[in-house]
């Protein structure tokens, strides 16, 4: 018995030394992808489980979305969340795609505008989300960069707000995010709303510095998408399955 106490003691101490706190940056609530105030959305949910696979806890920071490629960079930060080529940070440190975004822009159907493509933004006031101008596209920013009526923000929630309010005329950011936080208003704000579909599907990946780290993680997500584990969180937070339609559709510049 005394052989068997020791035996799990070194086997404890052992895998304890190889146990890491992981901190993870983590742009500011992106529901249902982010729900900072809850530790939570479908992001945190994955990374966490998927850390916990391999031996280690998350440790979120909370930070505006355009910090997060700055403070991987500066170094210290294990996990920076969210990124693509399209952010500026070096593509060798990004992960394979664990999420898929779709952005669209949004208007009141009562404006009656027709947007079919990007130039039709022209006139209109524009309200994005934070970094927008730059992981979109060329055509994008260089519609919309020098317009007076073009703005982004990092509080999507008040995205929302301002475009069911009738402040702007358009908003553009991630489907699933302005119907999570659409359905969470009352119902005095519930105006009818027309989805324009301007953009491709958009994937993103995590930074890890850390080769081995990378390498670990990249391993473990892939054995969550093959044995369903991915596809039951996608189902919790309500998300669809992207990998399914796009298998081998690379990281693009993009949310």
């Amino acid at each position: 018995m005394h052989y068997i106490v020791v035996l799990l003691i070194i086997l404890f101490s052992s895998h304890a030394a190889f146990a890491k706190q992981i901190e993870v940056v983590v742009g500011w609530t992106k529901p249902p992808y982010v729900i900072s105030e809850q530790d939570s959305g479908f992001e945190l949910e994955l990374v966490r489980a998927i850390l916990l696979e391999m031996g280690h806890d998350m440790s979120p920071i909370y930070v505006p979305f355009g910090r997060t490629a700055s403070l991987v960079k500066k170094g210290g930060m294990d996990i920076g969340l969210t990124l693509n080529p399209g952010h500026d940070i070096d593509p060798a440190i990004l992960t394979d795609a664990y999420v898929y975004y779709q952005n669209v822009a949004v208007s009141r159907t009562d404006r009656n505008l027709e947007i079919n493509e990007i130039e039709d933004l022209l006139g209109h006031s524009v309200i994005a989300f934070q970094t927008a101008i730059s992981v979109l596209g060329e055509e994008f920013k260089n519609t919309l960069a020098h317009q007076k009526n073009y703005m982004e923000l990092a509080q999507q929630e008040r995205q929302v707000n301002l475009l069911l309010l009738g402040s702007v005329d358009v908003a553009v950011l991630d489907r699933n995010i302005f119907q999570y936080v659409k359905h969470q208003l009352p119902v005095e704000k519930q105006y009818d709303t027309k989805i324009h579909e301007l953009f491709p599907v958009s994937s993103y990946s995590a930074a890890i510095p850390d080769e081995q780290l990378r390498n670990e993680f990249n391993s473990v997500l892939a054995q969550f998408i093959k044995d369903g584990r991915y596809q039951s969180l996608l189902d919790e937070f309500g998300l669809f399955n992207f990998i399914e339609e796009l298998p081998a559709q690379p990281a693009k510049k993009l949310n």
